[in-house]
């Protein structure tokens, strides 16, 4: 089972199954027994581990509550029009439009 942390561990070591790393996104892929033992486990009442789809929740939760925040949704238009200012003006204007292709037609076969 794959699981991930919440509190940035970067290694288990268990004295039954081993050693294992956490990859780049934080995940361990577990054992079963292992991964069921950890996932219950909680600080301050908080889960230490969720799987993945706990993870997902989780974070498009946050990312939610994060674009409800008025200030929030404020700063990211102000640097999106900040963006735009900074470019030059040359590439604010339209491009111009290409000439038109006149479509080929067939010529009828000779006789």
């Amino acid at each position: 089972m794959r699981l991930y942390t919440r509190t940035g561990a970067t290694a288990v070591d268990d004295p039954e199954y081993g050693n294992f790393q956490a990859d780049d996104e934080g995940g361990f892929d577990l054992p079963d027994p292992l991964a069921n033992r950890l996932h219950g486990f909680h600080i301050n009442g908080r889960p230490a581990w969720e799987t993945d789809l706990e993870r997902q929740n989780r974070l498009i939760a946050e990312e939610i509550e994060r674009r409800k925040d008025p200030a929030t949704l404020l700063a990211a238009v102000q640097q999106l029009v900040a963006a735009a200012q900074s470019l030059p003006q040359a590439a604010a204007e339209p491009p111009a439009t290409p000439a038109k292709r006149t479509p080929k037609r067939a010529t009828a076969p000779s006789k």
